[in-house]
């Protein structure tokens, strides 16, 4: 008899624990726990056995039969391969892969010369008098490289042709031996995320935060905020208007006594001698004494 009990409390156990993953979220269906009605799921991670039920794990669901890992926050450039973790593509990396890896910086020399690190990539290049490899990581010294008198070494083309080389973000010159530079900002368009602005650097670029706003951290990302001017005091209002902010600027609104655009601000003419302020009485004083008249010898009557 005990053990017939300890049975019905173990199935009970597993029968309420079963309902209350179904119900672990309200963002949850039934279809993405269980799957379409009929469907069974294939064997593999994520997927949890509650009694004689099968369903998705928490932080899994279930997509054409098959439990798929659920990242609350999108991986960029890369993939989603356990609950909330991203498996980031090669030359990138950040808990989202949103942030550029530089493969130039790693312990592990990616270039025998020289490297440069690119947008999610690299690229190796060669001292004067060296051509690059088709390997595009060694350099060797090629004869005919030295004629050339290129800035940035050289490459073998069609043929056995060797040509001048540039690393990455500079160009050939009209005399195809020295290097320019390439304005990135120009050429291509939307190179920054919202809030930033483009500026270019010799041989890259850099994305900076518009004005109004600053580069803070949220939630581990980097994103350019509001900056609060009334707050730093960086605003240019008058000392007689009150700074507003708004969303990466300010304006400025003058004392109910004054006029004027909020950067200058000026006294407003009262309407009664009880609404003027001291100053302006003070000074309607001093007015009146400069330009009270003269008064001249009584006069006397005659007769």
């Amino acid at each position: 008899m005990e053990l017939i009990q300890q049975l019905l409390i173990v199935t009970v156990h597993f029968s309420s624990f079963s309902l209350a993953h179904l119900q672990d979220s309200p963002n949850r269906s039934r279809e993405e726990v269980l799957g379409p009605t009929g469907s069974s799921l294939q064997a593999g991670p994520g997927v949890c056995v509650y009694g004689h039920s099968t369903s998705c794990c928490l932080g899994w669901r279930n997509v054409n039969g098959a439990c798929q890992p659920v990242c609350r926050k999108p991986c960029i450039h890369g993939t989603c391969t356990r609950p909330d973790t991203c498996t980031c593509s090669s030359g990138h990396e950040g808990a989202q892969c949103d942030q550029d890896a530089n493969e130039c910086g790693f312990p592990e020399r990616m270039c025998s010369h020289r490297c440069m690190n690119t947008q999610g990539s690299y690229r190796c290049y060669c001292e004067p008098g060296f051509t690059l490899s088709a390997d595009s990581h060694t350099c060797t010294e090629g004869p005919g490289c030295s004629s050339l008198h290129c800035q940035f070494g050289c490459q073998g083309g069609a043929g056995g042709l060797m040509s001048c080389m540039c690393p990455p973000g500079l160009r050939l010159a009209t005399n195809n031996k020295t290097c320019e530079d390439i304005d990135e900002c120009v050429s291509q368009a939307d190179m920054c995320t919202p809030r930033r602005v483009c500026r270019n650097t010799f041989g890259s670029y850099v994305c900076v935060c518009q004005d109004g706003f600053i580069m803070g951290t949220h939630q581990g990302a980097m994103l350019c905020r509001d900056k609060d001017e009334c707050v730093t005091g960086t605003h240019g209002c008058s000392r007689h208007a009150r700074c507003i902010n708004t969303d990466g600027s300010y304006t400025c609104c003058c004392g109910e006594e004054y006029t004027g655009d909020g950067h200058t601000c000026w006294l407003r003419k009262a309407s009664s001698p009880q609404h003027a302020s001291h100053a302006t009485l003070y000074y309607r004083y001093k007015l009146r004494k400069r330009t009270k008249p003269l008064l001249g010898p009584p006069s006397v009557p005659i007769g």
